[in-house]
């Protein structure tokens, strides 16, 4: 059990600082430092395992935004089956209004192609969307409403399996969607259309409800960050006036950059349209109030760019290496006084084991050792660890306790060298200045003079009385 609690000290970062231990630590641990150090490293793997996790998925990507001016070559195309747009009527009650075979209503779209002036638009035919063979469209549309609504014509779709919309700055060369929500008018072609006062009091106070699709943008998302949308609106129609509605889309790019280990960084570019606004215009036409409502879908001259970066692992060390700091200087404060009193307690007990030993002998040293507990409890504990710790303020510091028998040790053999020296010198009792000019001697052959004196000495050395060694030094010559 003791193995296991020493081993356990091992772990505590957080341990009173000192200079010097027997077993060479360089700090007093405790377990309950122990302890928080585990829980520490816990609640920094979770983390760790939590950041890379959302780092995987994207959740903390980096994003930066800007709006830009719309290319000529820019635009967005997809396949048919995404496209959503469909439309229908109501009365003021919320209920279907009865347009078999259109006899109150009808519903055209058209996508135009506009270049320089020149229009080029095709009419589509309108189907219940609840008439529809195959799922061919992602429209979704509540249940209810499947036979009041009208889709674009399947075969068109069919045969136009990619759809390219485009935008202009200068509506040079541009795109649009629309529909036309028109009164039943008898024609050489079909002669079932209601009596003018059924239509006008169907058409008087009724709301107009339509359908389109769009991208979301979520930077969040695993695989693409446009997110596919749906929006259903309405607006009230009245009798001879028409709405104009325009649904304006964004043109959007994004640029994701992968980097998981901050080495070689894979760049790729996803293109959207996303919703820009939607604005609706009252116009009064008493010449021909035929048209209902007229609603177009356009691509706005502006763009936006996101460029989003994807978290590395350096991002995510540098986030654990914060949350560490904080943890670290929290615990810090949190286990600061419960490792001074340890540490104090620590150096009580040792003082009080040196004063029995001293003055005792006494051999039952664990009998009266101070803890937490009884410092807690007991008012002679107490007072002896006041006691204790004014004598340790005072003599026992423990940097002195530890480096000054290494100072002392040292200065003991300088000053024995020292000692040494001196009877030597007063032994020889000789005036080294006197004898110079005699114990100087020129050699002719290699230019130096030799010269008798005491070797320098040392603590570590032996040396007997008089011992003298010849040292060569440059001869000095006068030019």
């Amino acid at each position: 059990m003791e193995l296991i609690s020493k081993q356990l000290r091992k772990l505590d970062i957080f341990g009173q600082e000192i200079r010097l231990q027997a077993d060479s630590q360089s700090a007093f641990r405790t377990k309950i430092g122990a302890i928080m150090t585990l829980i520490l490293f816990t609640i920094l793997a979770y983390s760790s395992n939590s950041f890379i996790l959302e780092m995987n998925k994207g959740k903390n990507a980096v994003l930066n935004s800007k709006d830009a001016v719309i290319n000529p070559e820019d635009g967005y195309t997809f396949h048919s089956t995404e496209l959503l747009f469909a439309a229908g009527l109501v009365d003021t009650m919320g209920q279907p209004i009865p347009n078999d075979n259109n006899r109150i209503f009808s519903i055209t779209f058209y996508f135009c192609q506009k270049q320089y002036g020149e229009n080029n638009c095709v009419n589509i035919p309108s189907i219940i969307c609840g008439n529809r063979t195959s799922n061919i469209s992602l429209l979704d549309v509540p249940q209810k409403y499947l036979n009041i609504t009208y889709c674009i014509d399947e075969n068109y779709l069919n045969n136009n399996p990619e759809i390219r919309i485009q935008g202009s700055p200068k509506l040079e060369n541009f795109t649009q969607f629309g529909g036309l929500v028109q009164r039943c008018q008898n024609s050489t072609l079909s002669s079932n259309c209601a009596s003018t006062e059924e239509i006008d009091r169907y058409i008087t106070n009724s709301n107009l409800f339509y359908s389109y699709s769009f991208h979301y943008f979520n930077k969040e998302q695993e695989v693409s960050p446009y997110e596919k949308a749906q929006s259903i609106d309405s607006t009230p129609i009245f009798n001879k006036v028409g709405k104009y509605i325009r649904i304006y889309f964004k043109y959007s790019q994004s640029f994701i950059e992968y980097n998981p280990f901050y080495f070689f960084p894979q760049l790729k570019q996803i293109e959207g349209i996303e919703y820009e606004n939607t604005a609706i215009d009252s116009t009064l036409n008493y010449e021909d109030n035929n048209n209902i409502a007229l609603f177009e879908l356009n691509l706005d001259a502006k763009k936006k760019i996101h460029f989003i970066t994807y978290q590395t692992l350096m991002d995510v060390a540098a986030k654990i290496g914060g949350l560490f700091t904080i943890l670290r200087v929290i615990f810090d404060v949190v286990l600061f006084p419960f490792q001074r009193i340890s540490y104090r307690l620590y150096l009580a007990n040792c003082l009080s084991k040196q004063q029995r030993n001293f003055i005792n002998n006494d051999k039952n040293k664990g009998q009266d050792e101070l803890n937490l507990y009884k410092l807690i409890t007991s008012s002679v504990s107490r007072q002896l660890y006041l006691s204790q710790s004014m004598l340790i303020d005072k003599f026992l510091d423990i940097t002195e306790i530890l480096i000054n028998p290494i100072k002392i040790t040292k200065q003991m053999e300088d000053l024995q060298g020292s000692i040494k020296r001196y009877d030597i010198l007063n032994s020889r009792n000789k005036n080294i200045v006197s004898e110079l000019d005699e114990e100087l001697v020129f050699d002719k052959n290699d230019g130096f003079l030799c010269m008798k004196q005491m070797s320098p000495l040392s603590i570590n050395e032996e040396f007997r009385v008089g011992s003298q060694m010849n040292i060569k030094i440059p001869q000095l010559k006068v030019n």
